[in-house]
């Protein structure tokens, strides 16, 4: 899956094994980024075809994501690669990978 190449000085750094986060956003690593006074979160290659969200907080901006994540998966059509890859990624866990 293409991921939309984000300036590395606009990126927000996340810890993604942080106990705060929620395990979509721990597995699926979405790029987070400020513009503006706003955040962005996104997963794939640009904000209209990937699965986007935004908020004044990158915490907000993750929270949004995940909303559009969840209706995403939800509608699903086997023809829309981004939905398929968070489904496939979500439902693999570490422990089936070693």
């Amino acid at each position: 899956m293409k991921q939309m190449d984000i300036p590395q000085e606009m990126q927000v750094p996340v810890d993604f094994e942080s106990e705060g986060l929620s395990h979509r956003v721990k597995e699926l690593r979405p790029v987070i980024w400020r513009e503006g006074t706003d955040f962005c979160c996104l997963l794939g290659p640009d904000p209209q075809e990937g699965i986007f969200g935004c908020g004044n907080t990158a915490e907000a901006a993750m929270n949004d994501w995940e909303a559009h994540l969840r209706e995403r998966i939800e509608n699903a059509s086997i023809s829309d690669d981004i939905a398929q890859y968070a489904i496939d990624t979500l439902n693999i866990s570490k422990d089936d990978v070693w």
